[in-house]
């Protein structure tokens, strides 16, 4: 036992030596014709890049993802990226010279969460597809591709991120995986298919992507009313307005006839999914500013809300009990509340005091039946008042992902957590926001 300890020791201190030897050497040639130029070239003498490696101990490089440096030159690039704790395996500049580590095979670097661990990261100098006008870079980067694909047998193809063997871009990772600054083009897929193409390989497009449609991509590509390969089916609604008996209304801050039910034209059609534990709500601004018409769009898309603020500040129970789940934000359907605010932008929204009130009063009433506290610091707890943006960049599943968005916007949150008598909390305090367990990560850069 004494030996097999000392020789993992000394496995560890060697790697330690080599991980910082393999990143500022000079690396090895990717073939008779071209170099690699040491990634160390853009930084000071007095920086380097030991504390941002780490070993594939127990997995392997199986595909390639394609970054693009989206008009940073290729040293404001890799000090941007150093600066915040990433960086890429290769960058080919706009010359065609090629920069890199020794060994990407074998190095694990942080560009990408989710793929790191099976991925070689490339990125090339330039925006959008302006490399296929670069002859020369061009022909760097396919080739660069091309050997390494080769040499690690991955496939030239990108249809199933899933299985990670194959050649992306950082965009399809970050729609399948999340963990991103911001949803922006990164790769280009018209680069991506002009390399698969050349290289002899398969390329998708983004509606071939594997299982593209399903349910597990963080950012979504709704199909609603379809079937097992994708036709449109006729839809259907087994709960809501015309289908079920219009029932009473239990809460005091909703709409009620004068017989004590739901009025019947504001109810929504909709498709039960369960009850929910009622620990939190969640606020959203419906973006259209129109009752009926927020109403035929939730049906359309197969979505559903609690409650509906209207802008004359009447609140309508929108199923049939207000415990049943609405689908409206991945990751706190089965657990809260959800309540959409008619309005288009959070400005809106803010001008109307009269609404506000009512969804004040409405939050209240929820936050005393049924006992959850009145502040959005921790949405991992499920237990509070949380915006849907929050939401969004914690567990995405929307169509819909920027981290500029706001929905209903921090202002609006604040105003209604103020009238409440609650605790606001912005961005920056929410609990574990600079950790990478968000979809939308709390940085200021990302390869």
């Amino acid at each position: 036992m004494l030996n097999r300890k000392y020789a993992f020791i000394l496995a560890i201190l060697f790697y330690h030596c080599a991980s910082e030897q393999s990143i500022d050497s000079q690396p090895s040639m990717p073939s008779a014709t071209e170099s690699v130029l040491p990634m160390k070239t853009f930084l000071p003498a007095t920086e380097h890049f030991g504390n941002l490696v780490s070993n594939r101990w127990n997995s392997r490089a199986k595909g390639i993802l394609l970054h693009h440096t989206r008009g940073l030159n290729s040293e404001e690039y890799i000090r941007k990226s150093v600066t915040g704790g990433w960086l890429v395996h290769y960058l080919v500049d706009k010359n065609g010279k090629i920069y890199g580590v020794e060994e990407a095979g074998k190095i694990q670097l942080k560009a990408s969460p989710k793929m790191d661990e099976n991925a070689i990261h490339i990125a090339w100098e330039g925006n959008r597809e302006d490399i296929l006008k670069r002859s020369t870079q061009k022909k760097a980067l396919f080739n660069l591709v091309q050997r390494l694909a080769r040499e690690y047998k991955i496939s030239f193809t990108n249809y199933d991120i899933d299985s990670r063997n194959g050649i992306f871009t950082h965009t399809q990772a970050k729609k399948r995986f999340g963990r991103f600054l911001d949803g922006g083009d990164c790769g280009n897929e018209n680069v991506i298919k002009a390399l698969l193409e050349e290289s002899g390989g398969k390329y998708y497009s983004e509606p071939e992507w594997k299982d593209r449609f399903g349910p597990d991509w963080v950012l979504r590509k709704e199909r609603p009313f379809s079937g097992p390969t994708g036709e449109q089916l006729e839809p259907t609604y087994d709960r809501g307005r015309g289908v079920t008996l219009t029932p009473k209304a239990e809460l005091e801050s909703i709409e009620k006839t004068k017989d004590g039910l739901l009025p019947e034209e504001r109810r929504l059609r909709y498709n039960y999914r369960g009850a929910i534990t009622a620990d939190c709500v969640v606020l959203h601004f419906t973006a259209i500013p129109d009752y009926n018409l927020t109403l035929k769009v939730l049906e359309k898309r197969n979505l559903s809300a609690t409650f509906l603020a209207d802008k004359d500040g009447k609140v309508y129970q929108l199923l049939d009990h207000h415990l049943h789940m609405a689908a409206a934000a991945t990751g706190t359907n089965r657990n809260c509340f959800q309540v959409e605010i008619v309005g288009k932008d959070t400005e809106m929204l803010l001008a109307n005091p009269l609404q506000s009130g009512a969804v004040a009063k409405l939050v209240k009433e929820l936050s005393q039946k049924y006992n959850f506290p009145l502040d959005n610091k921790a949405i991992e707890l499920l237990k509070g008042v949380y915006s849907h943006t929050q939401a969004k960049k914690k567990w995405g599943g929307s169509i819909f992902l920027d981290a500029q968005d706001f929905d209903p916007g921090e202002p609006y949150m604040k105003k209604i957590l103020d009238l409440v008598g609650g605790k606001f909390y912005s961005e920056k305090d929410w609990q574990d926001r600079n950790s990478d367990n968000w979809i939308l990560l709390f940085t200021e850069f990302q390869p």
